[in-house]
């Protein structure tokens, strides 16, 4: 990616499409999962727009794709647009002036760049906006805080003055990352650069692999079946245990090099959560979905029906059988931070359990073709709603619980997955009252923090409101598998222990567990020789 200079707008369109273009560990951001699915391209796309790519022709980009970078840069605007007014409120000064210059300038570029991209036959993408640059000494740098998707809250991006020695070096292997979407460059020896200062190892701002090359380059840190915590194991599911752990799989880089039959061999998970159903009524009414790495593709019927959201998983369908054949249980999250999960009536709602249950359940009102799991029907749905609109999810819980109870041949669960703050402003207490599990994010906000001052009482006062109608579903404590995985509430292994043991110490009655965001990175953090799915389970027993 190229700039005509090192500007504010810049350093914001950078970290803007990094956030956008690779998958992150979810729960990553206050109020918000961020849940990020990486630009995947390919010979099967079905549908895409030609994007400008510098010096070299162009790239497929799925069409849907495309509209969740929109809806990435939406959510970001209203985000950033909110902040500069706090810092408005606080006393304008010329630096916060001057960021809402470049920033207003920004917006209205990655709009109309958007339009272009998605507007067949349209106009060329629009030449970026004029900025105000950032005056450097001759080959001096400037650092300045970002947090990148896939690195830690102590990570810089630098960003370096232009140079004829700078173009003609490319930036030498570069850590393994999805894929990048390369503009058109009015002058290709300008380049930003971003580095991070944990790893040492620069990132250019140009596409650094294809997908292949990422897996291979990334693979050698990857646990195996065969490694600490990673073992096969099966059994019983105990719903009623309180020493359950959760994971959540299919929106982290990670998913690319644990598969979900090997998240699965691991003997230290009893529950997991693909992620994730981002759109309940998308094209021709069906849902959208998203699995990262783990799925991608449609069957025939899925494309004469116009459902282009939909997704054929065969792969994932067979190891959903092997995850139950091991006793454990597979639920499809619903939501995420970006997710269109609203209903306008009950009847909305009524009819989306309704779809579900066919796409997904035992249900049989829909042509087989059109379901993404063939005739594997999954455990039960995780309801992720964050957009703050709780209307209909009453009936709506109370519709797919209806459908559930009228197939006496399995149990199915219904949990949810609301923020440690009290109320969650998006999943109504009484439709969670009536649910199975709780996985109650105790991460990304300060107050209610895992570990911190506040843990301790939040986690009972959760514990008191799932219970004020009987007995009330279980209820888990939920983690970042890793550091990079959410902004704060990350735990090692020892202060993991104290905080369990803390929990422990409430005298709760429905403790569950722990749920961890997410599956394959928990397995790839160590933890003096255990994985982290070890670690937690360690801490239950």
């Amino acid at each position: 990616m190229f700039f005509p200079s090192s500007s504010l707008i810049a350093l914001t369109a950078l970290s803007f499409l990094s956030h956008a273009s690779t998958s992150v560990a979810g729960h990553a951001r206050p109020y918000h999962h961020l849940h990020r699915s990486p630009m995947e391209f390919g010979d099967d796309t079905l549908s895409a727009s030609k994007l400008p790519r510098s010096d070299s022709g162009s790239i497929d980009v799925p069409v849907t794709e495309l509209h969740v970078l929109q809806n990435e840069a939406t959510a970001f605007q209203q985000w950033m647009n909110a902040w500069l007014d706090s810092e408005t409120a606080k006393g304008e000064t010329p630096a916060v002036a001057l960021l809402r210059q470049e920033f207003q300038a920004y917006g209205g570029w990655i709009n109309a760049w958007l339009d272009s991209a998605l507007t067949v036959g349209g106009p060329p993408p629009p030449p970026l906006p004029s900025s105000i640059p950032v005056t450097l000494p001759a080959g001096s740098t400037l650092v300045v805080p970002i947090v990148p998707a896939t690195a830690s809250a102590s990570s810089v991006a630098v960003v370096a003055t232009p140079s004829t020695e700078a173009s003609s070096n490319p930036v030498n292997n570069p850590p393994s990352q999805t894929s990048f979407v390369t503009l058109a460059s009015p002058k290709p020896s300008e380049t930003l650069i971003l580095t991070s200062t944990a790893a040492s190892v620069p990132v250019a701002a140009t596409p650094i692999a294809s997908d292949s090359q990422s897996a291979s380059a990334s693979s050698a840190s990857a646990p195996t079946p065969s490694q600490p915590g990673s073992s096969s194991g099966s059994g019983q599911f105990d719903a009623r245990s309180s020493k359950n752990v959760a994971v959540y799989y299919g929106q982290t880089d990670a998913t690319a090099q644990i598969s979900l039959g090997e998240l699965c061999q691991n003997q230290n998970v009893d529950i997991v959560v693909l992620a994730f159903l981002t759109e309940f009524s998308g094209p021709s009414g069906f849902p959208t979905l998203n699995f990262g790495a783990a799925c991608k593709g449609q069957t025939p019927q899925m494309q004469s029906a116009g459902a282009t959201g939909l997704l054929s998983c065969p792969d994932m369908a067979s190891q959903i059988t092997q995850c139950q054949g091991l006793g454990k249980k597979v639920l499809l999250s619903l939501g995420g931070s970006l997710a269109k999960s609203a209903f306008s009536d009950d009847s909305d709602a009524n009819e989306f359990a309704n779809k579900l249950w066919d796409l997904f359940g035992a249900g049989t009102g829909v042509d087989a073709g059109l379901r993404p799991f063939g005739d594997v029907i999954i455990d039960g749905f995780d309801v992720d709603n964050e957009d703050h609109k709780t209307f209909g999810y009453n009936t709506f819980v109370s519709s797919l619980r209806k459908a559930m109870n009228a197939d006496s041949s399995r149990t199915y669960y219904i949990s949810a997955a609301p923020q440690c703050i009290r109320p969650d402003a998006s999943i109504p207490l009484d439709a969670m009252q009536t649910m199975d599990f709780i996985f109650v994010q105790f991460y990304n906000n300060p107050s209610c923090n895992v570990g911190g001052p506040g843990f301790v009482e939040s986690f009972k006062a959760w514990s008191s409101d799932l219970s004020a109608n009987g007995a009330g579903p279980k209820l888990y404590i939920g983690v970042p598998g890793c550091v990079e995985c959410a902004s704060s509430g990350y735990l090692d292994a020892a202060t993991m222990a104290s905080t369990a043991a803390s929990a422990r110490d409430a005298g709760i009655s429905n403790f569950g567990g722990i749920m961890l965001w997410d599956g394959p990175t928990a397995m790839g953090n160590m933890q003096d020789g255990k994985d982290y799915t070890a670690v937690v389970k360690d801490v239950l027993a």
